[in-house]
């Protein structure tokens, strides 16, 4: 799905309205580049930051019919499955075409205490998760899921992680894009566990000794 609304819509009405770039990040609670970039058109689409952002300058944002990319073909991993760490086998065993750096804007990271870290959601666009987004093919998508399906524990009762569906912000070279893509959600409490700084997973951290 990809937005209708064109970021210089946001930049004239805030401008209308006689706000500064930092009053609307303070609003929206996101940074005053994130809504630069918005402006610009680097960021097309990050739901949780966009729409607090179109909000806060009072208009709204229309969304196309779904379409193919309804079932993304992308996979978001932040933790064991990222290239070089622990699971990253199974990852590359189920054929992907490729792999780029990204990041996720309205999420956190928690240390399991084990080898793996737990994502949950977040209500600020400002707090990120950076990691990897790997890209397959419609008939490799489906299996690559089934796959991870079981390893991130989502048929356990209760379930340990669920296959949620979202947008990652990916490098393309130039400047940033957005792409639909598949991540796993922690389905249990994080109470006890300590926040991962900078949303960034490294290979020590977590393991038991």
């Amino acid at each position: 799905m990809t937005a209708l609304l064109d970021g210089q819509d946001i930049r004239r009405r805030r401008e209308e309205l006689g706000l500064t770039l930092q009053e609307v990040a303070d609003k929206a609670v996101v940074t005053r580049q994130y809504v630069s970039s918005v402006e610009s058109n680097k960021i097309q689409l990050i739901p949780a930051g966009v729409t607090r952002i179109i909000e806060t300058v009072g208009l709204s944002v229309r969304f196309e019919q779904p379409g193919e990319n309804d079932f993304p073909v992308h996979f978001f991993t932040y933790g064991s499955m990222k290239p070089g760490f622990s699971r990253s086998g199974l990852v590359e065993g189920s054929l992907p075409e490729g792999h780029r750096p990204a990041l996720l804007a309205g999420y956190l990271l928690y240390d399991s205490g084990m080898d793996y870290p737990c994502l949950v959601r977040s209500d600020r666009a400002a707090d990120t998760v950076q990691g990897v987004v790997f890209e397959f093919t419609a008939n490799t998508v489906h299996m690559a899921l089934d796959l991870f399906d079981v390893i991130e524990g989502t048929n356990d009762d209760p379930p340990l992680f669920v296959r949620h569906r979202t947008v990652a912000l990916v490098d393309s070279g130039k400047d940033q894009m957005t792409v639909p893509c598949w991540v796993y959600l922690y389905a249990q409490p994080i109470d006890d566990m300590k926040a991962v700084k900078d949303g960034i997973w490294l290979k020590e951290k977590g393991r038991r000794k």
